[in-house]
């Protein structure tokens, strides 16, 4: 388990993650180069899913996207999945204490999802995809659960095509488990897992929001 996701299992950082000092706050925000406000807004805008749909948030942590995808669904439901338990246990107690009651929360792991085959009309992953140790089978894991035509969003770090931004991302994916994608190669790894109709939301220096749908 690298150092990044063992720091999700580390309450300070869970209990920190939505707030004003990670996700919320404004120095990320520029650093993004998108306040995390507009960020949700083009995601929920992407996914607009149905009010009947089943929408499944892959890499969960709080809910802070699992909450607004649900509250946007009037008979739809949304399964946030994430490997932390005290990531899950703060997005239970969040999502009670905002009276979000059509979500349900599952640990379990992105690279074998505990969801039958295409089920879903959406799948939401941002913030995570950077994370997992097999990206291209984390994607044939998500392309699986979906429903023909369904869409996916991602939210992911970005890095340049230079030699010395391929060299610091190889380095940082050693020490911290933190792999950044050029947007070529995050288009490249998307269709290659089946997905097309790649569109982004936004393309920042380091940080990069985009969707794509399932080949039908």
């Amino acid at each position: 388990m690298s150092l990044a996701v063992r720091l999700m299992e580390f309450e300070p950082v869970v209990r920190i993650y939505e707030g004003p000092l990670w996700r919320r706050s404004p120095v990320v925000g520029a650093l993004f180069g998108l306040p995390f406000e507009k960020e949700l807004e083009r995601v929920l805008a992407a996914i607009a899913p149905a009010e009947t749909a089943i929408v499944i948030d892959v890499a969960c942590g709080p809910g802070i996207y699992t909450r607004p995808i649900a509250r946007g669904m009037s008979h739809g439901r949304v399964v946030g999945l994430d490997l932390s338990r005290p990531m899950l246990r703060t997005a239970q107690r969040l999502a009670r204490a905002d009276q979000v009651q059509n979500v349900r929360f599952v640990c379990g792991n992105a690279l074998a999802l505990p969801i039958r085959t295409q089920v879903a009309d959406a799948v939401n992953c941002c913030g995570a995809l950077h994370l997992f140790p097999d990206v291209a089978r984390a994607l044939r894991e998500m392309h699986r659960v979906m429903r023909a035509g369904g869409r996916l969003t991602l939210a992911v770090f970005a890095r340049g095509e230079g030699k010395l931004s391929f060299v610091a991302n190889r380095v940082r994916r050693r020490l911290v488990g933190i792999h950044a994608f050029t947007p070529s190669e995050l288009e490249a790894t998307l269709r290659q897992a089946g997905f097309h109709d790649v569109r982004f939301l936004h393309r920042g220096r380091i940080w990069q929001v985009l969707t794509a749908r399932r080949e039908r």
